[in-house]
């Protein structure tokens, strides 16, 4: 895997990854309900990995993902996958939650 390549890069799989977030297009809209349950379900698990970012590479998801960490106040960094393999991991992360302060 691609990601295995970069320097310092420790990678977790969530348990249900390939369960959708809930944002969905139109479906966030049509299904706020079920939605709102899918992207805090997505959230806390992402918060029981221990990790300091989430990596996706669809932005709908990270949006939908970033946002919601940011309301439950969980201090992970959603990234795009592109960024980190551009060596950007130091920058400001262009979606998402705040930078964790150091």
């Amino acid at each position: 895997m691609l990601l295995g390549s970069v320097a310092g890069l420790r990678l977790l799989e969530l348990t249900d990854a390939e369960v959708c977030c809930g944002f969905g297009g139109t479906f966030c809209i049509k299904y706020p309900e079920i939605s709102d349950k899918m992207v805090t379900d997505k959230a806390t698990e992402i918060a029981a990995t221990g990790a300091e970012a989430v990596l996706a590479g669809d932005l709908g998801c990270l949006l939908n993902i970033a946002g919601r960490l940011t309301r439950l106040r969980i201090p992970v960094e959603a990234r795009h996958i592109a960024e980190v393999l551009a060596g950007m991991a130091d920058a400001i992360p262009a979606i998402g939650a705040p930078r964790k302060s150091t």
